[in-house]
């Protein structure tokens, strides 16, 4: 199929929206998928990051009538929402990262509860956070971030892992354990 001009594109959206979006997707999804990644790549699964993706098309279909072309490309246009909107999700996900309570399940992880809570509480603002969550391996991430700040169950956690619960349990607990070592390692 010949490429359709930005012109066309965004007419499409209106006259045949399935083709119009298909035609969006194909041309600039690899693009919006690196600029997500590039903002969210370190707090987000690669599935969340996906997902979000999506979003960010079905926010400029939702949104097709203030593309303005004659103010820049339909490239450009799309870039700048994929930013901005990666740019909120960033910052909407550390603002929830900085007030998220310390939760007794998070405290039973820990050999020293009085400890590791007041080392938390005390030391470890909001960057040192975000940055020890980007040391982590995906998965244990991704089940932090499922269970504290979507505040999912380990057995919703595990539906969406096909695993157990007692397993997704056991992760959360290792991976907390990392966590733990890694805020300590930045305070020293």
């Amino acid at each position: 199929m010949e490429s359709m001009t930005d012109n066309e594109t965004v007419a499409m959206l209106d006259s045949n929206p399935s083709e119009g979006i298909r035609q969006m997707i194909n041309s600039y999804s690899s693009m919006v998928y690196t600029i997500v990644c590039s903002k969210l790549g370190n707090v987000l699964s690669s599935d969340d990051i996906e997902e979000f993706v999506s979003f960010v098309f079905s926010r400029i279909y939702e949104r097709r009538k203030e593309i303005d072309l004659s103010r820049g490309s339909l490239k450009g246009y799309i870039s700048t929402v994929a930013k901005r909107m990666s740019i909120d999700e960033y910052r909407r996900l550390n603002s929830r990262v900085k007030t998220t309570p310390i939760t007794d399940e998070i405290a039973e992880t820990a050999t020293d509860h009085q400890n590791i809570q007041y080392e938390i509480e005390r030391s470890f603002d909001e960057k040192a956070l975000v940055e020890a969550l980007g040391r982590l391996d995906k998965t244990d991430r991704t089940i932090i971030l499922w269970r504290y700040y979507f505040n999912k169950t380990s057995a919703q956690i595990a539906v969406e892992m096909n695993s157990s619960d007692a397993a997704v349990r056991k992760r959360l607990s290792r991976a907390l354990e990392k966590l733990r070592l890694l805020l300590s390692e930045k305070n020293t």
